[in-house]
């Protein structure tokens, strides 16, 4: 057949031309498809949480439902300052949870010389036996932090709690400085 001679209309040649991308639509929509899935949220306590320890003495104050905590605590020159029990970190749920230690944030920054006021900062997780069940210790090299490493899970069993211990030291020769750490319990 030959088309040099076939003569269309404009109104042809769009009927042509949308049929055309009637198809091609119709192709491209039987490749393409969607997965739908839907969510529940539910506002609860969180079932590992931070309670008051035993050597409470008025360093801790703990966020009204448990997931946040923070210490005011103290470091000596040369001497090493132990809190055996500022705060708990507690499973009320009915099974047992993995939790680790993780560094997020620290100052003040590396590079600075108020690093080297400090001799080392460090969080001990000791269970109901006094073991250890995992060490993260900030220690300095000259004017910077060496940050731990995430600790490896530690399974705390259902319905029970495991003291924070935490030792610091200051340099023979600190000044008056302030160090700030947060530190992420990791929870699964």
């Amino acid at each position: 057949m030959v088309f040099k001679n076939f003569k269309t209309t404009k109104s042809t040649r769009f009927l042509l031309l949308l049929m055309l991308s009637i198809v091609i639509g119709l192709a491209n929509a039987a490749i393409f498809y969607s997965l739908t899935f839907s969510s529940t949220v539910t506002i609860t306590d969180p079932l590992v949480q931070f309670i008051q320890g035993d050597d409470w003495s008025g360093v801790t104050s703990i966020g009204n439902n448990g997931s946040t905590a923070s210490l005011s605590l103290a470091a000596y020159p040369n001497i090493t300052l132990t809190y055996e029990e500022p705060l708990n970190i507690s499973n009320t749920d009915g099974v047992s949870h993995d939790i680790r230690l993780s560094h997020l944030t620290i100052s003040p920054a590396n590079g600075t010389s108020d690093v080297g006021n400090f001799s080392y900062i460090c969080f001990t997780i000791l269970d109901e036996d006094g073991s250890s069940q995992g060490v993260f210790n900030y220690t300095t090299t000259g004017n910077d932090w060496i940050t731990p490493d995430t600790t490896t899970p530690a399974t705390l069993p259902d319905n029970t709690s495991w003291a924070v211990k935490v030792e610091t030291k200051a340099a023979p020769s600190a000044n008056d400085v302030v160090a700030s750490m947060t530190i992420a319990v990791e929870v699964t």
